[in-house]
């Protein structure tokens, strides 16, 4: 998955909740800088921290995997 869009789907959820990055970075036990990174596309995640961004933000973490139209990018 690009990651560009991994990040567009996470700030938009995290805008949903009304979370700044801030925030969402003391949830993570992570950093504001960091957050904005995988918003941007300019870091990518690990897994482990995907898996505690869908935590905090309240969605599985294949929702961040899927491309529009609900095609997923990995193949079981």
């Amino acid at each position: 998955m690009d990651p560009r869009k991994l990040g567009k789907k996470k700030k938009l959820t995290h805008i949903e909740l009304d979370l700044t990055q801030t925030q969402l970075a003391e949830k993570i036990d992570g950093k504001q800088k960091s957050i904005s990174g995988y918003e941007t596309g300019a870091t990518l995640l690990s897994i482990r921290t995907l898996l505690k961004i869908a935590k905090v933000l309240k969605k599985p973490a294949g929702y961040f995997l899927e491309q529009q139209g609900g095609k997923k990018v990995l193949q079981d």
